[in-house]
């Protein structure tokens, strides 16, 4: 039997399985290759900068027209950083089984 080029293979991080490099499934263990922000990353990220923006702006004492405007900057910038930050694939730990501790 012909043994895979080892370029091709990598390791799961979570149970050192050996697995091809195109996977998107542990077979071992189940974690899953992600591509992007997670959806809570992305929602956590908006949410920070739609609280942040008005807040640096009303510290300043500006009005409320642009504590709106620095609202949705802030929105927006949170969005592009999510994205920024996790624009790589990466391996998300396999879901836990009912009734697991760990």
């Amino acid at each position: 039997m012909m043994e895979p080029v080892p370029s091709s293979v990598e390791q799961c991080p979570f149970c050192r399985k050996t697995i091809r490099r195109t996977a998107e499934v542990c077979p071992g263990c189940g974690a899953e290759r992600q591509y992007g922000p997670t959806r809570r990353e992305s929602l956590t990220t908006t949410g920070i900068g739609l609280v942040a923006g008005p807040a640096a702006i009303t510290v300043v004492g500006a009005g409320l027209t642009l504590a709106v405007v620095a609202g949705v900057i802030g929105a927006l910038m949170g969005f592009f950083v999510a994205h920024a930050r996790h624009s790589v694939d990466r391996w998300m730990p396999p879901p836990r089984k009912p009734g697991s501790l760990a």
